[in-house]
């Protein structure tokens, strides 16, 4: 048995019955189409006559049927409207309804002269004896007018019932859905509400005063964002949804705030790029995450072809499977780079990076190499076969506790893992060595930050003598990256708690994965050599805010349903960061958000002395000693709530 037999057997259906389906439905709406046509035709000669139609019109318009229908019939399969399902009629459908329509009576006005020496040739059928006229120019342009509404009708009534708006307003069970936006992607949205099993739009929310009390399919402009309370209890609504591409975080945060006040839920379209792009769905209405709330403007990458230094390079990136890395690989792939290498030690993140960017490319142009950057020979290696012209060099041990308990672990990743990558660099010349570095760098309290700043000072030093630019980018903290508050928060939410901070006062710099790396890259194209980076961070954010917003996001009351837990601050933690040092001038750049300061000056004899020291230290493993020699590069780092050294097994 064939595999089709197979499946009209499942189906109970036999082979035949599935072929000729199609067809059968097919005639099907062929049969009423003919029908509607000499319904139409009826219909004409009845108005025309006022429905007293006499003998001879009434030959005259039995012998024009096969007439009109021939010729309808085979305009609308001409003009593809057979090839639409009726229920899923569109305008197009509509107005290929209408050009068929219109263009057929056009050929029957001019057939119509050749109907009066035809009808006498079959007159004996009729028996009529009255002198016979053509057809009424009145009479064809009420059929024209009568076809297009009952062809058309029939399409729009079916189109009607599948959709089920009748069945659907009666529905108890849709959620009944306030739009805020009455601009482009909210009619998109709405229009696709109307035909969901699920939702039920009720009415539009804008500020643009020309647009109140409008009509938008149907559905009222009922009020401004400020009247939400009032139409949110007038309507019934279950659900706000925020149709207003690339609205303001401040704007967003108003409208949540009214939202859970009132106690509905709410979500958001996607970004204005999805909208411009056409891909506006309700497939893609999501929560508005704690990301959208952030107070800053959403920042764009931007490189005109003239700046784009990407473009046909070979490009590495370390630590390619982590949160920045992996992002830096999907943005520095649609700047038409040559070839992309993707250098980390872990090889899980790694394969997920990989597959991603082929399954989006799958040009050829990525490459993954596992290897550890503390490993000189391996890193040598890959840059000798590669020979990658720029570097953005995002491997690091950044998670602040862990590297208080294990400082020599963040000594070797942090300061010689990076004096490794910059190293190769400069022997096989790169153009540009772009270090990811860190606010915890400034006046650091830990040792993470400390080894960033001690790396920030090798790659200047490196600078004097090299012809690859060195640059550092210094920013903050990234919302959702791996290890960070927010996923941390996020899991403990929906462990039913509670959350676990620090400190009621701690305040951070946040701002998105995207943006921070869009931001990266801007700075490598800032030709100048010895120069630090740094990225407008905006306001500081209170954590034990931003911990009470995500529990209300998620549906929760703060310290009732989610408790809130402080557990004190954490060995090396502080509790506000800081962007520069005491010695740095910054001035702004071309690009907004991007500053840029010369470090200190830094004795660079005096650093390579002690780098051999620090060495040593973190080979033995000499907390002590790594914290001294680390406050002796970096005199502004003071230690703060230190744990205990672990003790060394005897022997060793």
């Amino acid at each position: 048995m064939q595999f089709e037999d197979k499946i009209s057997t499942v189906k109970n259906e036999s082979p035949k019955t599935q072929k000729f389906g199609p067809t059968w439905k097919l005639l099907g709406t062929v049969a009423l189409d003919a029908l509607l046509v000499t319904l139409a035709l009826y219909g004409a000669f009845a108005l025309r006559f006022n429905f007293d139609i006499r003998k001879l019109y009434f030959h005259q318009f039995l012998v024009a049927i096969p007439f009109f229908v021939l010729v309808r019939i085979v305009l609308f399969w001409r003009f593809n409207v057979y090839r639409t399902i009726p229920r899923y009629a569109s305008t197009t459908d509509v107005v290929n309804i209408f050009t068929a329509t219109t263009l057929g009576t056009l050929i029957l006005t001019a057939i119509n002269g050749m109907l009066v020496p035809l009808i006498p040739a079959v007159s004996w059928l009729y028996a009529h004896e009255e002198r016979v006229q053509r057809i009424s120019l009145a009479i064809l342009i009420i059929e024209w007018a009568l076809t297009m509404i009952f062809v058309g009708g029939v399409r729009v009534v079916q189109r009607i019932l599948h959709s089920g708006i009748l069945r659907r307003r009666q529905s108890d069970n849709l959620r009944r859905v306030l739009i805020v936006g009455a601009g482009d992607a909210g009619e998109a949205v709405a229009r696709q509400m109307r035909t969901s099993p699920n939702y039920l739009p009720v009415a539009f929310v804008d500020d643009d005063p020309t647009k109140l009390n409008r009509l938008i399919h149907g559905l009222p402009v009922a009020g401004t964002i400020e009247q939400l309370p009032e139409l949110i209890e007038r309507f019934d609504i279950d659900e706000v949804l925020v149709a207003i591409p690339g609205i303001r975080p401040g704007r967003l945060n108003e409208i949540v705030t009214l939202c859970e006040h009132e106690h509905v839920s709410f979500k958001i379209l996607p970004s204005v790029h999805d909208v411009l792009a056409g891909r506006v769905s309700l497939s893609r209405i999501r929560p508005v995450e704690i990301e959208d709330l952030l107070e800053r403007e959403e920042v764009e990458l931007e490189l005109p072809p003239e700046k784009n230094y990407l473009a046909d390079e070979t490009v590495l990136v370390t630590g390619a499977g982590g949160s920045i890395g992996s992002e830096l690989c999907r943005q520095i792939l649609r700047l038409g780079v040559k070839r992309l290498i993707l250098f980390g030690h872990g090889e899980n993140s790694i394969y997920e990076i990989l597959t991603e960017l082929n399954g989006q490319y799958g040009d050829g142009r990525v490459e993954a190499v596992i290897g550890d950057i503390r490993d000189e020979r391996k890193v040598f290696l890959t840059f000798e076969r590669t020979r990658p012209s720029i570097i953005f060099h995002a491997a690091a041990h950044k998670h602040v506790p862990l590297m208080e308990y294990d400082p020599d672990e963040a000594v070797k990743n942090n300061i010689f893992g990076t004096l490794n990558v910059a190293r190769a660099a400069h022997e096989f010349g790169a153009k540009k060595f772009i270090l990811i570095s860190s606010d915890k760098a400034v006046r650091p309290t830990n040792v993470m930050g400390a080894t960033k700043r001690v790396a920030e000072m090798l790659i200047f030093c490196l600078a004097n003598e090299s012809k690859t630019q060195f640059v550092a980018v210094r920013f903050g903290n990234v919302l959702g990256s791996r290890g960070s508050v927010v996923p941390l928060f996020r899991r403990q939410i929906a462990q039913g708690g509670p959350l676990t901070l620090t400190h009621p006062d701690v305040t951070r710099f946040f701002m998105t994965i995207p943006e921070a790396v869009a931001l990266v890259i801007q700075a490598g194209a800032m030709n100048e050599q010895r120069r630090l980076y740094l990225l407008d961070m905006g306001k500081p954010v209170k954590i034990l805010d931003l911990a009470r917003r995500l529990i209300k996001l998620s549906g929760f009351d703060p310290e009732v349903e989610i408790p809130i837990k402080f557990t004190g601050l954490r060995p090396g933690e502080k509790l506000h960061e800081e962007l520069l040092t005491a010695g740095e001038n910054v001035k702004r750049t071309d690009i907004g958000k991007l500053f840029i300061t010369e470090p200190d000056v830094v004795d660079c004899s005096t650093l390579w002395e002690t780098l051999n020291q620090l060495r040593k230290a973190a080979h033995e493993a000499n907390s002590a000693e790594i914290r001294k020699l680390l406050k002796s590069l970096v005199p502004d780092y003071e230690p703060t709530n230190v744990p205990e050294q672990r003790s060394t097994p005897a022997g060793s």
